[in-house]
């Protein structure tokens, strides 16, 4: 049987966001709403179709003041990723996760981040949506931006990272060599900080 993922309609996701990109600041509350029209295709189809927007989770984490950061191998499927920066975990949420769209997201976020790293969760804050429009990868992709206080033990494919606990202030040095996303969220990483 073929996977099947959670899309939204690209239409109802700029609506929302009034047309805004990068990291758009929303209550959690609001953004749950995106994911009252959510509905599962096969990913194949999703990857291809700019009409819909896969929903990931997108979590960064926070272990006594330091930021995980990751690089991926090169041993990762994904060549366009090779080597880049990544201070995010997360990944499509899958029909198997969960009966309604809702349940599957919260369900399928914690099986996303098990299945990544070692971490326990002490603490989950929402922060806002990734709507990146720069690249045919992105444009069938939102981001629900999650940031995690965390006890970090290790990631779980040593194979696809290599991964460190960094300092907000040494992290900015590696945005350069950031994924989109990651740079996208280093804003609400930003934001997340200044509150607290």
């Amino acid at each position: 049987m073929k996977e099947k993922i959670l899309i939204v309609s690209t239409d109802v996701v700029m609506r929302f966001l009034e047309g805004k990109e990068g990291l758009v600041l929303v209550p959690e509350r609001d953004a749950m709403y995106l994911l009252e029209g959510g509905f599962f295709v096969e990913r194949e189809r999703a990857e291809v179709n700019e009409n819909w927007r896969q929903i990931i989770p997108y979590v960064v984490m926070i272990d006594s003041g330091k930021v995980l950061l990751m690089r991926r191998t090169e041993r990762q499927t994904e060549k366009r990723l090779h080597n880049l920066y990544s201070i995010g975990v997360g990944g499509h949420i899958e029909e198997e996760d969960g009966r309604t769209p809702y349940e599957a997201f919260w369900s399928g976020m914690r099986r996303e981040i098990h299945e990544e790293v070692d971490a326990d969760v002490k603490d989950l804050e929402f922060v806002g949506i990734i709507n990146d429009l720069s690249s045919e990868v992105s444009r069938v992709h939102v981001g629900f931006m999650y940031v995690a206080q965390v006890h970090f033990k290790g990631v779980r494919e040593k194979d696809m990272f290599e991964w460190k606990l960094v300092d907000f202030d040494q992290l900015a040095s590696y945005e350069e060599g950031m994924e989109g996303w990651s740079r996208i969220a280093m804003d609400g990483l930003r934001y997340y900080l200044s509150r607290r």
